[in-house]
This record gives C-alpha cells, sequence and structure tokens, in this order.
C-alpha cells in the first residue's frame, strides 16, 4: 500500500515537473494575491498576462494568457519568451472584490522562471444611501458613473457603470467600487429625479439624498408659419459643474398633434440646465441656461432646405453596399491631417442603399455647401451645392473606383523588414463622421507584418501623409536587458497598385521607391 501511495505521489510530482518545465522559449511566471489588510491569500484571482514583443510600438495590448489562483492564492502561468522576440512581460490581477492591480516586470534572456512573491490586492469599496423626499421610495434607480479622467489602471479592469435599485424603505448599496470620484442620478420611469456631481467612495461609504422638487415645462411646436408640429423631440440636460464629471438628460417629452409637449424637469441652476428641441427636416433649437419660469411658451422651429440628386456609381457593387452624403460647410478647407486634435467633421451624412441611387439631405440652411459622395468602393466625388438656387434634382457620377496604398518598410543599414511598426496614414474631412473624436481614429492606423508589410485599401486616389513608428532595439550584455529606441518617420506619398519600399533610416533624400 505504502509502495502504491508513494508511486502516485511520485507520478504526480513529475506531472507537476513535467507541466512547469519550460522550454527555452517559455517564461514560468510564480506568484501569491494576498489582502493588502490581513496578508491572507485570496483565491479565484483571475491572473492575466502576456509578453511584449521588442519590436511593438504598442507593446501590451492584450493579456491572452490567463489562470486563476488557488485556495493558497498562489498562481502559476506560462507566457512566450523567445529572447529574440520579447523583452518585457505585463501582468493583470482581477477580483470583484478587490482593486484590480498592474505589474510590469523586465524579462532577462537567460532566465526563465520569475517569483514575483505577495502580490498585495486592496479591496474595492463600498458605498451606502439611503433616499428621502417622497412617499414611494421602492424601486428606483440608482447609477453610478465613473468620472473620464484619465486613467489606464481604471480603464483596464473596473466597471464603469454600477447600478442598483432602492427597497421600500429607499435604502441602496454599491459594492465592487473603487478609490476614484463618481456621477450619481436617480431615476424614475427614465426621468432622472436626484442628481449628484461628485460622489468618492473612498471619502464617504454613506450619503443621504432628499429628492429635490420636480418642475413642469410645458410648451408648444410651431414653423415659421405658427402652425404646430407633431412629434418633435425635447431634451432637457443637466451639464457638469466639474472637468470629469458626466453630463445627464434628465428628461426627454414628444410633442402631441397640436404641437404641445410637458416635461418634468429636476429643480437645476439656470447655468447648468439646457434644452434641445428637433425634428428631422427642422434646424434644431438649444435653449442655455434655461430658467424653467422663465421659458417661452411658443418654441418655434425653422424648415429647412431639402436637397435631392441621384448618383451614377461604379458597377459591381456588392447588393447590401451603400453610398453616403458627407456635408460640409463651402469653405471647409479638405487637407489631410494626422493630427488627431484637426477634425473638420462634416455637419451630417445620409446615407443610402447602391441600389437606389437617389438621395435626399434635408434639414440645410439656404447656404452654399459642399458634398462628397464616398462609401466602400466609390471614390470620393466632389460637388458644390447652393442650397438656395438648385431645387432641381442633382445628378453627380461618382463612378470612380477606389485604389489601395501598400509597401514594405525596411532598414537602411541591413535592408531587413520592419516588423511590427505602427503605420497611421492621414486622413481626409470627407473619411470622418460627425461623432468622430481623436480615440475613434485607429481605424486609420495598421500594423506591418513579419514581412514588414502593409496595406491599406478602399482608397480614393489621392496623395496620403504616412507616420511611421517602429522600434529598435538592441540586447547589453552588461546588464542583459533591451535598450529599444523609437524611430519615426513621416512621408507624403500617393496611392499606387504597386507596392513601395520605405526605408527608416535613409539619409540620401529619397523618401521611397516601387
Amino acid at each position: 500500500m505504502k509502495n502504491i501511495t508513494y508511486l502516485i505521489s511520485l507520478l504526480l510530482f513529475l506531472a507537476t515537473t513535467v507541466g512547469i518545465c519550460q522550454t527555452p522559449d517559455e517564461a514560468f511566471l510564480h506568484g501569491t494575491c494576498v489582502d493588502a489588510e490581513n496578508g491572507q491569500p485570496i483565491s479565484d484571482v483571475l491572473v492575466r498576462a502576456d509578453a511584449e514583443k521588442i519590436a511593438q510600438v504598442y507593446p501590451d495590448r492584450e493579456f491572452e494568457h490567463a489562470t486563476a489562483t488557488g485556495a493558497n492564492g498562489t498562481f502559476s502561468l506560462t507566457i512566450p519568451n523567445a529572447p529574440q522576440t520579447y523583452y518585457a512581460f505585463s501582468l493583470m490581477a482581477i477580483h470583484p472584490k478587490y482593486q484590480a492591480k498592474r505589474l510590469r516586470h523586465e524579462m532577462s534572456p537567460r532566465k526563465s522562471k520569475y517569483d514575483l512573491g505577495k502580490i498585495e490586492l486592496k479591496r474595492t469599496l463600498s458605498l451606502k444611501g439611503t433616499v428621502s423626499g417622497d412617499k414611494d421610495l421602492a424601486g428606483l434607480i440608482v447609477n453610478l458613473k465613473m468620472h473620464a479622467k484619465s486613467a489606464d489602471f481604471f480603464r483596464a479592469a473596473a466597471p464603469i457603470e454600477h447600478g442598483a435599485k432602492t427597497d421600500t424603505t429607499g435604502n441602496f448599496h454599491f459594492a465592487e467600487l473603487y478609490p476614484i470620484a463618481y456621477t450619481l442620478t436617480i431615476s424614475r420611469n427614465d426621468v432622472i429625479i436626484a442628481y449628484v456631481e461628485s460622489i468618492n467612495p473612498e471619502k464617504q461609504t454613506e450619503i443621504s439624498i432628499r429628492l429635490p422638487k420636480l418642475e413642469t415645462l410645458r410648451g408648444t411646436v410651431v414653423d415659421g408659419q405658427s402652425q404646430p408640429i407633431a412629434d418633435a423631440l425635447i431634451y432637457a440636460t443637466r451639464h457638469t459643474e466639474t472637468p470629469h464629471g458626466h453630463s445627464a438628460i434628465l428628461a426627454s417629452a414628444q410633442t402631441d398633434d397640436t404641437g404641445n409637449f410637458q416635461i418634468q424637469v429636476l429643480e437645476t441652476e439656470p447655468q447648468l440646465l439646457s434644452l434641445e428641441v428637433s425634428k428631422r427636416g427642422y434646424f434644431s433649437r438649444i435653449y442655455e441656461n434655461v430658467d424653467i419660469e422663465k421659458m417661452p411658451s411658443i418654441v418655434p422651429l425653422e424648415k429647412g432646405v431639402t436637397v435631392k440628386g441621384r448618383v451614377i456609381l461604379p458597377q459591381d457593387l456588392p447588393a447590401d453596399a451603400q453610398f453616403a452624403v458627407k456635408v460640409f460647410p463651402a469653405d471647409t478647407q479638405m487637407e489631410p491631417s494626422l493630427n488627431p486634435l484637426a477634425l473638420h467633421k462634416p455637419l451630417l451624412s445620409r446615407y443610402f442603399p447602391a441600389t437606389a441611387s437617389a438621395f435626399v439631405v434635408d434639414g440645410l440652411f439656404a447656404e452654399k455647401y459642399t458634398f462628397y459622395i464616398i462609401g466602400d468602393g466609390i471614390s470620393a466625388t466632389r460637388i458644390d451645392v447652393n442650397a438656395l438656387t438648385n431645387p432641381e434634382t442633382l445628378l453627380i457620377a461618382a463612378d470612380r473606383p477606389t485604389a489601395t496604398l501598400q509597401g514594405q518598410i525596411l532598414w537602411a543599414d541591413t535592408g531587413k523588414p520592419v516588423r511590427n511598426a505602427v503605420v497611421s496614414r492621414s486622413w481626409y474631412p470627407w473619411e470622418l463622421h460627425p461623432s468622430d473624436m481623436s480615440m475613434t481614429l485607429d481605424r486609420f492606423e495598421v500594423e506591418t507584418d513579419t514581412h514588414g508589410k502593409f496595406k491599406f485599401s478602399d482608397l480614393t486616389e489621392t496623395r496620403y501623409q504616412l507616420d511611421i513608428r517602429a522600434v529598435h532595439a538592441v540586447l547589453e550584455d552588461t546588464t542583459e536587458r533591451y535598450q529599444r529606441r523609437h524611430i519615426r518617420k513621416q512621408i507624403t506619398i500617393p496611392t499606387s497598385n504597386t507596392a513601395y519600399r520605405i526605408y527608416l533610416g535613409k539619409r540620401d533624400g529619397t523618401p521611397f521607391t516601387k
């Protein structure tokens, strides 16, 4: 019996040893997650890690390797460790009752085992609250939204929003919060009845909220001939007082067949309240610094000008293809840009099925505009429009196909391909959407493959600027660590059906060759 037990133990040991034995191209991570307050081990912590590539401009976008801690809080994880490919690793420890923690550790080509020791995790925070000031307090929706501070730590692991319901006595409770400010709202039937700009659960664990007064706003929406407008939308917005807080739509309403509306709005200081009245085909009207008692009872909307047109598109487009009509003021500069803050966005974008070929753009002022017709497989086509003097249907030939911009990035000194280089291309205003922000421009960016090649498809045939970012790494023998140097190059290049060769470090004045 003892021999059998020993044999089983030996087999388990060998199995465990085989499981942790590393090949030269792997690294073994080991550590223990413990409570920062009492030092007790924490089980079921999700541990995610990934090795950072030497040549990667964005080294740790994803954490592909994961495991969980056992009952004793320990974890073991294997990640890639090819000496010529990886130079560091990042690790994230996540648990619903603890604040996520992120670690980063440089790697050595001659080292395959990393003991990270004890990783202390702080507990998440809680917030208790009580609502008063009304007879019916059950079932109110309490929402917390994290302030929009720039912090990769919170964005990587912390939930942005939390929701809870009040009980019959108006009590509510939140857990799993982080030490950062939140905006709190309380709503009933989709109407916000309480708003707190900033709450930090690290500084206040309990809060009492007395529901403020709701004010009633009534009015009538009419057109230029004083005729009522049905189905117009009304939005009341409470604006934030701090740079990182969140505005909130307090309530919304819609006009009836007689153009009348009634909306209940949370009592708010005039400088923080705005009202928007809109309907498709009319110019929206926005009232800032709204004093409910002084709001006019009649809200006039001016009907916009409608422009109709028909387009001739390239043949062989897919049956489900669409084309877009992008509308710009006539004086908009249409220069390409690599600056994420330079966004000459269209006033509006309208999308239509390519099978129909006809379009209608309404709600325009009687002014001059620049229209662009674009779409998948459709090069951008411009037409100048005078919305006042062009009542007839426009005919636009937008039948030019799109082109590609492709190439290969090479090191100038060795001629070897530059892999994992980030290539960003400039964009033209007609490629943007009205809702675009600087954070949404990664669609104009690609990464070179193992052969240093990149490709941008579906472009209008014109010239583009390229911003090329790469990493040149050298291993220092004394420290056994990589010294990384970021190299950047910008060139202007036309679209072409052939591939370009672009050299980093080239000094002869030739920006690229075919």
